[in-house]
């Protein structure tokens, strides 16, 4: 009897989360295998992902509305936590669930196993020169990996493939060109072309839904979801809201997995800014049709509807280990 309490004991004690500190390396990435997931201090944090990822191919198999689909899991805590580490060992985790090293966390979710993950290079908007978006920087980075493919001497994408790929790559490049030119330069056209401009326009988000279907199918060999990875996101404070505008508008996609190391507190300082400054002579002539508390909700409704609580997975605090 006591040796099988001692097993347990022991087995017990193999799966507690072990906290290595390495000195001077306490601020580095340091990326986790699947087969360490469960002995991680980031263990909840693994298993919550897991279960939104689960969740959100729940909902594109049954091809919810776009009101109530939500694709975005969000990895917060403060600076130095290991939102990083823990979004970017997940994310190659679930691309590579099907590897002996990643597959046991995999094993119980069978709708996930069953599917194929691709991905681009990660999203780090701090590094950002000016000037281009969240979503050009994402486009280019789809492009650039095609590219660099079909310059190969072994790529195996077929002429057709990539002349389909070519031609939607344009359409959304034309798209967005509309939606970034100056509107009097629109004017100035013909009526009924200045129309099927403005209608084009309009469809970018469609458009752009069809061109990750389409690489997904041709280029990345029949995968399912395109995985994008968005570190650092609140630490480009001048663009982030615009990033989230580009996510609500355009990145919502039932094929499209996004994953976002983020801390919320700084996102929705961030957002309320924005409120400020679109209802700033209100508030500067004390209107009666809008108040500082209005805008304060009506920046919580934003984030929470982006962003919503049980997508925001927070980062365990290292002191409690």
């Amino acid at each position: 009897m006591e040796d099988n309490s001692l097993n347990n004991y022991n087995r017990e004690k193999d799966n507690e989360p072990n906290l290595i500190i390495n000195l001077n390396e306490e601020y580095k990435i340091k990326i986790e295998k699947g087969n360490q997931f469960y002995k991680s201090i980031f263990k909840d944090v693994y298993t919550a992902a897991l279960n939104n990822v689960e969740g959100i191919v729940d909902q594109a198999n049954q091809q919810n509305d776009y009101d109530n689909f939500n694709n975005i899991i969000a990895f917060t805590g403060e600076r130095g936590k290991g939102k990083s580490s823990s979004m970017i060992s997940f994310r190659n985790a679930l691309i590579n669930h099907h590897l002996e090293i990643n597959s046991e966390f995999f094993s119980n979710k069978k709708e996930i196993v069953r599917k194929k993950f691709a991905t681009i290079d990660i999203v780090d908007p701090s590094l950002f020169r000016g000037g281009e978006s969240l979503f050009e920087i994402i486009l280019a980075q789809m492009f650039n990996k095609f590219q660099v493919d079909i310059k190969c001497e072994n790529s195996k994408v077929s002429d057709d493939d990539r002349r389909a790929l070519i031609k939607q790559f344009q359409e959304v490049f034309e798209n967005l060109q509309i939606i970034n030119s100056d509107r009097t330069d629109l004017y100035k056209k013909e009526s009924i072309e200045a129309l099927s401009k403005l209608a084009t326009s309009s469809t970018l988000r469609n458009c752009f839904k069809d061109l990750v279907s389409i690489y997904l199918q041709k280029f990345e060999r029949q995968k399912d979801y395109l995985v994008i990875a968005i570190d650092d996101f609140d630490l480009n404070t001048s663009g982030a809201y615009e990033m989230l505008e580009n996510i609500r508008q355009f990145l919502i996609q039932p094929n499209i997995i996004l994953l976002i190391a983020c801390k919320v507190e700084q996102l929705r300082v961030v957002v309320l800014n924005h409120f400020y400054r679109e209802f700033e002579l209100l508030l500067k002539y004390e209107s009666t049709e809008i108040t500082e508390l209005d805008l304060i909700n009506k920046s919580e409704k934003y984030l929470e509807k982006l962003i919503p609580n049980e997508k925001r997975l927070i980062l365990p605090n290292p002191k409690m280990f």
